[in-house]
């Protein structure tokens, strides 16, 4: 084995803000995901979450990790839409920090900053 061959290269996996927002989705809908056990919807609360703890999984396939937060961000949003009678809009939080991670990558940062040229 060469030197370095149990480490990732530096480039590859989300930068640490990415993944802290992408953490931060579900921690957000803890509030909401207790307000809504208590209600007979309560399962709808709880099967909402549960795809909000794919995104922070994927940290190392950073394309794969930002299509997952934009398709479970924007799933997130309609669903709290269609179910905003029975308050899945408390979501919508969640929605945003999953964009948010989605949009944070180092190298969109690298490139506003004049470091990386396409």
């Amino acid at each position: 084995m060469g030197a370095g061959a149990g480490r990732p290269d530096a480039r590859s996996g989300i930068g640490r803000r990415q993944w802290a927002l992408a953490v931060g989705a579900p921690a957000a809908a803890v509030p909401g995901l207790l307000h809504g056990l208590d209600g007979y919807y309560g399962g709808f609360f709880v099967l909402t979450v549960v795809p909000l703890a794919l995104p922070p999984l994927l940290g190392r396939f950073p394309k794969v990790f930002a299509q997952a937060c934009v398709v479970i961000a924007l799933a997130l949003v309609s669903w709290s839409v269609i179910g905003a009678v029975i308050a899945m809009y408390v979501f919508l939080p969640s929605a945003a920090l999953l964009l948010l991670a989605a949009a944070a990558g180092p190298r969109r940062a690298a490139l506003a900053q004049g470091r990386i040229q396409q």
